[in-house]
């Protein structure tokens, strides 16, 4: 039988015996399953990574939301076990245990299978109710319960609690729909600490932080996940915004070795109808993306955050780089586009940001010598924002040199100024 079947075979049998309120009828025929009364209808696609084992089982359900305009939410669940047949039991039993909570929550409006209501201030948590946003501010959010892998640690779960940001950078990151589904893991590193992998409507999104705040030393191994349902208004503004950033993302890449100059090409994008400011953000903050996405698996050790100086005389430090959507929407769109371009044009834009500039120096220092990149660290980028003063500007660069010197005294990896 087809594994993608026997998923849904085995979701449509474990929800049927849950019953309660993932109850209603069900369906399963050609390939797909009608949940909740045929409010959903599933689909499972079963993936593997390039060293497949056959104890794992990577799995994607796609449910498709039929009182939403047929929105599709796309949840990647892994599930492990002694052999395949179990692994894909696993994934299964993860999707209703995890996933199947938030769906149903976000349908009814209302948390059940102690799913939580995000952002519920003075909330009963018996009811399923807790006071957090989860990262997930001025949104309807419905956060699964967490599945923990490798650590059942009391400890852990309490130091992990749903007032931490599980899924901080989650709305700065998706593409223009209104609803959307994540997936938050916590990975504990023993004494190396803890790293956060965020991912986000399957893998449209993916994002790493590898030094995650935990005030607990956890073990050598272990994770805990949780996924989240979240959603915007039906009339918020920043869905035309993130419209308009992901086609100018596009228009970019795809026009970037037309002109003789990014200049003209700026030019081209404000004449298209882009707004200025949305293309000023596209050349000095998206092309940060590129090379990163270009310069990933060297080992570069790179700064989360940028210097940001602005137009109104203000120097912003330790400005997230995930707090930007050019920069999310800049990883989302170059990761799918820039490996169509042909190779000169895509090492030509991957090569364009300071940043990516700072890196081919050290290469082309370091001849004769092997290219993995892992000694080298980065200090923040300063990126001014179009109309920024010179005197504001010398103030951010200030600042970075006073960043250097420190590194210097403390004696870290070998630091790269960039300005």
């Amino acid at each position: 039988m087809d594994e993608s079947q026997r998923v849904l075979e085995m979701i449509e049998a474990k929800v049927v015996e849950h019953g309660g309120d993932l109850g209603g009828w069900t369906k399963l025929e050609d390939a797909t399953l009608k949940l909740f009364a045929g409010r959903v209808t599933l689909r499972a696609e079963v993936r593997e990574y390039e060293s497949a084992r056959t104890q794992s089982a990577h799995v994607h359900v796609l449910t498709t939301l039929h009182e939403h305009d047929d929105e599709v939410l796309d949840a990647c669940v892994v599930g492990i076990g002694d052999h395949r047949a179990e692994a894909l039991e696993q994934a299964a039993v993860l999707w209703i245990t995890g996933v199947a909570g938030p769906i149903k929550s976000f349908l009814d409006d209302k948390p059940i299978c102690m799913t939580c209501k995000a952002g519920m201030e003075n909330g009963n948590a018996a009811q399923g109710y807790v006071k957090g946003d989860f990262g997930l501010p001025d949104l309807t959010a419905y956060v699964g319960p967490t599945w923990a892998r490798g650590n059942q640690d009391e400890a852990v779960f309490a130091a992990l609690d749903d007032d931490a940001p599980w899924f901080r950078y989650a709305a700065e990151s998706v593409a223009p729909r209104r609803i959307h589904i994540a997936k938050s893991m916590v990975i504990s590193q023993g004494d190396a600490g803890w790293r956060r992998e965020l991912e986000i409507d399957g893998h449209d999104v993916a994002h790493v932080d590898p030094c995650w705040h935990v005030d607990l030393r956890g073990p050598r191994f272990g994770y805990l996940v949780r996924y989240a349902v979240f959603a915007f208004p039906h009339d918020a503004p920043e869905l035309a915004r993130r419209a308009e950033l992901d086609q100018a993302v596009m228009y970019f890449i795809e026009n970037f070795a037309r002109y003789e100059s990014i200049d003209e090409l700026m030019v081209a994008m404000v004449a298209e109808g882009f707004a200025a400011d949305l293309v000023d953000e596209i050349e000095s903050i998206s092309t940060i993306a590129f090379g990163r996405l270009f310069f990933e698996g060297r080992g570069i050790d790179y700064p989360a955050t940028i210097i940001r100086a602005r137009r109104d005389g203000r120097v912003e430090t330790d400005v997230p780089l995930m707090s930007l959507p050019a920069y999310c929407r800049g990883r989302a769109v170059g990761a799918r586009l820039l490996k169509t371009l042909p190779k000169e044009e895509h090492l030509a834009i991957s090569l364009y940001s300071a940043e990516s500039q700072v890196i081919v120096q050290a290469l082309e220092a370091r001849t004769g010598m092997q290219t993995d990149l892992g000694s080298l660290a980065l200090l923040p980028n300063v990126v001014p924002e179009r109309g920024t003063s010179d005197a504001t500007l010398r103030e951010a660069t200030d600042l970075l040199k006073k960043l250097a010197e420190q590194w210097r005294k403390d004696k870290k990896k070998p630091w790269w100024k960039i300005w």
